[in-house]
């Protein structure tokens, strides 16, 4: 929820397009000329990230690979209000920093206040503001992404060109490259070890973040799904955010067998949740943040995408199983806000018994 305050916000996305460029381009003319500072050993490092509980774990692989290429450094991580809580489970990370995004000032106040860094590396592939963030940050040398029509690219020392042709994780890889760091690690998250239930499948059917009912699939459509796992014996957990309780309430109260399905949605934080697709035979979801958390859990997985590339987007993990629109107009997305229609068209037109097929041969049944 908080993600679509801070990413999908319209007011801040407008301020970051009118007010962010022009503020990024005038302050790029003030850094031409600047020399870096020699990066002999880099004894701290920062990470800028602010939005989105996917991506975040995306950004746990390339931590890894900081960390084992600087072993001895003071990694600190910047985060904004919507994905500090996912931040807190990556393993690798001495110092974790919230930051209000909605009040750049006291941003700009806290990044200052936190000291200088040998290497500032923002791994946000578009807001200028990260860019705004990075230009104030005290660092011997800035490191951020150059982005097609983002205009952002201008107060970083070393860029590198983000793709709309590949994942995420590669882009991530693309930008660690420029340090002489060759990504090899694949996204993990810091949870306890949890005992597989046989007969527990866990569906999340809420996506997160802007305009974020382009990726639901329809709710008739779980209903028949739930209702067939259930007669074959499955006890179905139903997760989300606290904004998706009232929904997910709806749902397990009109299936058939309603004490066969468990309404979690709001009542678990991201470390329980974890625990709880952990232990579940199958994970049942849409493309979003819970996608993202299960395929880096390892657990065996079945993720819809519509308006979302699985090649740009997809869990990177070899339990996951895609289910894709077969719309010619599907794709759309690649940053997250570019989407072709006000429909969601495509996540309609992946069929249940698609779905249902795909769960089938990943159970066995």
């Amino acid at each position: 929820m908080k993600d679509k305050l801070e990413r999908g916000n319209k007011r801040l996305r407008m301020l970051d397009a009118c007010i962010g460029i022009p503020a990024v381009l005038a302050l790029g003319l003030t850094r031409i000329g600047r020399k870096t500072d020699p990066i002999h050993s880099s004894r701290n490092v920062a990470i800028l990230h602010t939005a989105a509980i996917g991506d975040t774990v995306i950004l746990s692989a390339a931590v890894s690979d900081i960390r084992v290429h600087y072993p001895d450094a003071i990694l600190t991580v910047f985060t904004g209000e919507s994905n500090h809580a996912m931040a807190r489970l990556l393993p690798g990370i001495d110092r974790l920093i919230k930051l209000p995004v909605s009040q750049p000032f006291a941003c700009i106040r806290s990044i200052r206040k936190t000291g200088k860094f040998d290497i500032w590396i923002d791994f946000g592939p578009w807001p200028r503001i990260n860019a705004l963030f990075t230009h104030f940050a005290d660092a011997g040398l800035k490191i951020g992404f150059k982005t097609r029509k983002q205009y952002r690219h201008y107060l970083y020392d070393i860029v590198a060109e983000h793709s709309d042709k590949v994942h995420e994780l590669d882009n991530y890889r693309m930008l660690l490259k420029t340090l002489g760091i060759e990504g090899c690690n694949w996204p993990s998250i810091d949870v306890p070890s949890a005992e597989k239930v046989n007969d527990r499948i866990t569906i999340h059917m809420f996506p997160g973040g802007f305009k974020s009912h382009l990726k639901e699939w329809p709710i008739e459509n779980w209903l028949e799904i739930i209702n067939v796992l259930n007669g074959e014996g499955y006890e179905v957990f139903l997760t989300g955010a606290l904004a998706d309780k009232e929904k997910a309430s709806q749902v397990g109260s009109n299936v058939l067998s309603t004490g066969r399905v468990k309404v979690v949605a709001g009542n678990l934080d991201l470390r329980q949740t974890a625990v709880l697709l952990r232990s579940s035979q199958l994970v049942v979801t849409v493309n979003t943040g819970i996608m993202h958390l299960a395929a880096a859990l390892g657990c065996d997985l079945i993720a819809l995408h519509g308006p979302t590339s699985v090649k740009r987007w997809g869990p990177l993990s070899s339990k996951a199983v895609p289910v894709k629109s077969d719309l010619s107009c599907s794709p759309c997305l690649n940053l997250g806000f570019e989407y072709g229609c006000n429909k969601n068209r495509c996540m309609a037109s992946i069929s249940v018994q698609d779905v249902m097929d795909k769960i089938k041969t990943k159970l066995k049944i």
